[in-house]
């Protein structure tokens, strides 16, 4: 499915129509699916406010469905190489960060 646009040892990142994008965990053995610029912007906000935050590891929710836990180096490969255009990483930085769906390790 797609193209690859980014991978290491952790996480591969791949690009489906338009903006929507699958990541799958080589460690886990699982793929989550981001759908549209919507979904997109509310991860790297995500990823954002636990790089600011984070020491080793974070553990992160969404809504309930779904969960991960995160390494520095995770969060790092997954900012560099989600891609973002220059309007959506401006967008993302008025956008509001929802912090009791982070618990820092």
């Amino acid at each position: 499915m797609g193209k690859v646009i980014a991978e290491n040892e952790n996480w591969r990142i791949r690009q489906a129509e338009g903006d929507n994008y699958a990541l799958t965990c080589a460690k886990g053995h699982f793929t989550f699916y981001i759908k549209g610029e919507n979904e997109k912007l509310v991860f790297y906000n995500m990823l954002k406010s636990v790089e600011a935050k984070m020491k080793e590891v974070a553990f992160i929710t969404f809504g309930g469905w779904f969960a991960l836990w995160l390494t520095a180096e995770d969060v790092a490969f997954l900012l560099a190489n989600l891609p973002m255009t220059d309007a959506e990483k401006q967008a993302s930085i008025n956008a509001e960060i929802v912090d009791e769906k982070i618990t820092i390790q």
